[in-house]
Formats: C-alpha cells, structure tokens, sequence
C-alpha cells in the first residue's frame, strides 16, 4: 500500500484579494505610523532643542518616508502590480520596524512587538512561506541591531539617554531570548493561522465555483427544456417560466411572471394531497388568445427546508400528439374497412352480377312495356352504383402500389371534361380547363389520378350552382404540378376542413363520405399534397401537388392521351355528348361521395 501523498501547499491567493489586502495593509501602516511615530515624536521633542535633534529629525524622516511609500504603493496598486509590491512593503515595514527600534533602545526597545506584527501582514498578504522568509528577515535585522549597538559598532542616538543602550550581559542576553522565542512563536502561529486560512478560502472558492456550476447547469438545463416550465407560487401566481414555455404561450418568458396561471392554463382545483403528481390535459391560451390542446404535469415544488413552497407546472403542445393519434384511429378504421370490403366483395358482388344478367335478359324481351323497361334501367343503374362503391371500398382497403409513367394532365383532364358531359346527374356545369403550356407533365399512375381527377370534378360540379363553373387549372411548380378544381359554390367551412378527409364523413345527407378520402390516399401514395381553400367567388377550392415527370424517364407503355379539344371553356349538358365507352372506369367514386 502506498503511503499517503503529502498534503498540498495551499494555493496563493487571487490577484483581487491579494489586492484587498495590500490596501489594508498599507491604511494599518499609515494609522500605525500616525499614532506611534507621531506619539514618539513628541515625547523625544525637547523644548530647549525642538525638531533640530538627532531623534525628532530621524523621527520625522520615517512618518515622510512612510507616507511617501503608501502614497507610491497606493499609486502602483492602481496600476496592477500586487505580488512584486507585497514584497516591497514588507521589506520597508521590516526598515521602519527597525529604524523606530533603534531610536527607542535598541534590543530593549518596546517597540520589537511591530517584527510580530509585520510577521502577522507577510502571513496574510504573501502566505506561510512569505511569513518565515520575513521572520528570518526580522530576527536577522533585530540581531544585529543588537549586535552593533552592544559592541559599539552603532552608537546611541546623541540625543537619548545612553542607559538602555548599555544593558549587562544578562539583561542583554534576556532581552535577545525573550525577543527570539516570541518572534518565533509568532513566525509559527502566523504560518498556521494563514495556511489555515489559505486552505479554507480555497475550499470556500471551490465551492463557490462549484455552486456557481450547478446554478448554470440548471440554468441551461431549464432553458433547453422542450416543455415548458412554470413555477407558482401558493396564490398561482407564476414567479418563473423558461423560454420553451414563452414560446408556447406566446410571449417572453419575463411578461409571463406575476401573472395568474389560469389566465394561460385553466388548472383544475389542486389534489387534497399535496404530494401526488397529477398528470392531464387542458385547452391552453396563449397570450394573443388563441388556444392549443397541452398536456401538463402538476406537482408540489419542494424548498431546502423541506416545506412545500409553491408548484412546479411542466406542460407541452400536443396538437402533433393529437395529430398523430388521429391518424392512427384513421389507419384503425381503415383496417377495418379493408377486412369489411374484402368480406363484402365476395358476398355481393356475385349476387349483384346474378341480378344484373338477369335484368339485362328480361330487358331484351320485345313485349316489355316502357314503364317496366324503366324499371328495370333502374335497377341496372343501381347495380352498378353498389359495384362501383364495392370497388372504391377495395381501393380504399388494399391500395396497390402506384405504377408511374408520363401522363399529361391537361389531355387527361381534358378527357374527362369531355366524359362529364355524358353524366346525367351532374347538371349544366360550365367546366374550364387553364393550362400555362401544355403538354404538362406528371410523373403518377395515370388511372389513379383520373379518378382522383374525376372525384374531385364530380364533387366541384355537384356544389356548384345551375349554370355555374368550375375551372380545372393546372401550373407547373418545381419539381412537379400544381392541380386545382374552385368551383362556385357555398364553399367549406373552416371547422370542417380538417375532417374533410376522414373515412365516412359527409357534407352531404345522402353521401358516403368515401370519395375525398380514396382522393386523399391516391395524393399520399404520389407523395404529393392536398390543400382545401376558399375560391375566389366564394367556393372552394382543391389544391393537388403531384411530383413532375423527370427528364430522363421513359413512357409508359400506354402512352400518353391525346391532347384533346383546344383550350376553353366546356359545357356539361345533359345527354349532349355520348358517355364514354367504360363509364365504369371513370365514375369509380359513389354519386354524393363527399
């Protein structure tokens, strides 16, 4: 086992408190001079000889050379120097220390207390070590004041009673040890006191620092915070908020202290126990009155001495969450649908095909009447309607992976303008197709889009009033096309747009709410967007981006639709143009889909 290292020297101290010290070091030696050197000074003054005197001259020389000093040394602290001018003053204090002894008795003199004294202010200012270097310092110049005067080298002043010079050797020998042993005992109790203090103002510095990193670390650990963190006082009144919860709220972290937390976060009353954590949701407001849904964690905020002092409040925007959950009910419904739709597929597509072949064979006898001739287109027309929203279930439930090729859109959505004519229960509709340059070109699965296509104009020209329009405007955009359908109706209101494309809902009484929602899958699977806006004659407005065609991609096999009937403006007429030879391709999406 190793021996234990040996304690370390305590660190010197900062320029700033060394700086401190200095100061008060040199305000205690003006006061010391002062009073001492001023004090002697009149008591040495003879009346017969006044200042003139050897004394009183040399005492005078000191109290202008002290002042002289301090006011030098005041004037090198302000510059900056401290560790070279420590040790300056303390080689003066150890000169005037000796040169006041000489003049009141040498090595009896009363004032060798002042060696201790300057031991004590090197402890303090330059620490242990300075502290016995300046012991060594004071014992060496007390000897040898001694020394000199007892043998003769240095005379008594001429002016002072040569008796307490001139001690017998007891009395000097007495006066040298006495002396000594105190400068020594001080030398030791001052080096303990300083490296006692050394160490403690180390440790008091560390674990100011170390307070002062912990105040930072929760500083940034609060102010990097997603959620938002209120704290409250017993009243609910918020005394700090970190920036997240400013962001959320919608103002600076400092406008929300001193304001009642219901005001932003209508809290329900707190838990008789004071000690449970609470977790749930509320409809926040923001400072600009609008409002979100967030969720929050209430708990008591717990002070030092253990005692409840306020509540700590931690809440975060959930309408993402929200988001995120409704689209999971919505992908949840659709699996349901999927196993609904493969179930009912089987179920009532061969019975539908039974009646429609039976229908079709009683249609063709020649003695039918027009009345059940009627009748019977009837049921045709309803049989296919329950097969068409078969299929829209199908392609809801399992969607197949897109094939892409190059498709123009103004020929397509030419194409089924041209088609809209033949479809008897869509009324006269002016429909327009704007194009910026055509062809415009689309990188998509053709007969997915024309049926989104298709939903979309169905839908458009149903809102739309009796002699109304519908423009089909399509723009190219960066990186694809921009597709929109504004018709000329009451348009959608904003509460209901964000359901607009929820599985089986419907504006309408007799709709399936089935239509939006395949237009909405056919835009996901393209990775394109669909936005719902307001027309600019009041109705709505459907906005499509689909991904453009890229330059080195091949078309398709099926090529591209012909271009079509010159750009303007079409009319749906009833029975004015033939519906095209498979209306079941185009009018997938159920009559009132949406």
């Amino acid at each position: 086992m190793s021996p234990p290292a040996p304690a370390a020297p305590p660190p010197a101290p900062p320029e700033e408190t060394l700086r401190r010290r200095l100061m008060g070091a040199l305000v205690l030696r003006l006061a010391v001079a002062t009073l001492l050197l001023g004090g002697t000074l009149l008591f040495a003054v003879d009346g017969s000889r006044g200042y003139s005197a050897f004394t009183p001259a040399s005492l005078i020389a000191l109290i202008t050379a002290t002042y002289a000093i301090s006011g030098l040394s005041a004037g090198l602290l302000a510059s900056g120097a401290t560790r070279g001018l420590a040790w300056a003053q303390l080689a003066f204090d150890l000169l005037l220390t000796t040169g006041l002894t000489y003049l009141s008795g040498a090595a009896g003199s009363v004032f060798t207390i002042l060696y201790g004294v300057v031991i004590l202010n090197a402890a303090f200012t330059v620490g242990p070590a300075g502290a016995r270097v300046v012991a060594v310092g004071a014992l060496g110049l007390y000897l040898g004041l001694g020394y000199a005067v007892a043998r003769g080298l240095l005379p008594p002043p001429p002016d002072q009673n040569p008796r307490p010079y001139q001690l017998e050797a007891h009395e000097l020998g007495f006066a040298l040890f006495s002396n000594v042993v105190a400068l020594l005992s001080v030398a030791g109790l001052a080096g303990g006191l300083a490296s006692r203090l050394a160490r403690t103002g180390g440790e008091l510095r560390r674990a100011e620092a170390s307070a002062s990193r912990l105040a930072r670390l929760n500083d940034d650990i609060v102010r990097s915070l997603s959620a938002g963190l209120l704290t409250l006082d017993a009243e609910g009144v918020i005394q700090t908020a970190n920036p997240a919860a400013g962001e959320l709220l919608g103002a600076a972290p400092e406008a929300l202290v001193g304001r009642p937390v219901l005001e932003l976060l209508p809290l329900p009353p707190e838990l008789d126990d004071r000690d449970t954590e609470e977790r749930s949701d509320v409809e926040a407001h923001r400072v600009d009155g609008s409002s979100f849904p967030a969720g929050y964690t209430r708990s008591p905020l717990w002070g030092a001495d253990g005692a409840v002092s306020g509540t700590l409040v931690i809440f975060q925007d959930l309408t993402e969450i929200r988001s995120l959950r409704e689209q999971a009910e919505r992908a949840e419904r659709l699996a349901a649908l999927g196993r609904l739709a493969s179930a009912l597929a089987h179920e009532i597509r061969n019975p539908l095909g039974s009646i429609s072949g039976s229908v079709q064979i009683v249609a063709e006898v020649p003695e039918l009447h027009e009345e059940d001739r009627h009748l019977l287109d009837l049921v045709l027309s309803e049989t296919e309607r329950l097969n068409e929203l078969v299929t829209t279930m199908l392609d809801l439930s399992k969607p197949a992976r897109p094939r892409p090729s190059r498709v123009d859109l103004v020929a397509l959505a030419r194409d089924l303008v041209a088609m809209a004519r033949g479809d008897t229960t869509l009324g006269r509709v002016r429909v327009e197709v704007v194009a910026e340059r055509e062809p415009l070109e689309a990188w998509v699965d053709r007969d997915r889009v024309r049926q989104l296509l298709w939903n979309l104009l169905k839908n458009a020209i149903q809102a739309s009033p009796t002699e109304g329009e519908v423009t089909i405007r399509l723009d190219p955009e960066e990186g694809g096309v921009a597709l929109s359908v504004v018709d000329q109706g009451a348009g959608i209101p904003q509460a209901t747009r964000e359901h607009l494309f929820d599985m089986f809902y419907s504006r309408r009484d007799h709709g399936m709410g089935i239509g939006l929602a395949l237009v909405k899958q056919i835009v996901d699977m393209h990775a394109g967007t669909i936005e719902v806006g307001d027309g600019p004659d009041g109705g709505a407005a459907f906005r499509v981006w689909l991904p453009g065609a890229p330059a080195e991609a091949k078309p398709a096999g099926d090529g591209v639709p012909p271009g079509g009937e010159p750009e303007g403006a079409e009319e749906v007429e009833q029975d004015s143009v033939p519906r095209d030879s498979d209306p079941r391709e185009a009018d997938r999406a159920p009559r009132g889909s949406a």
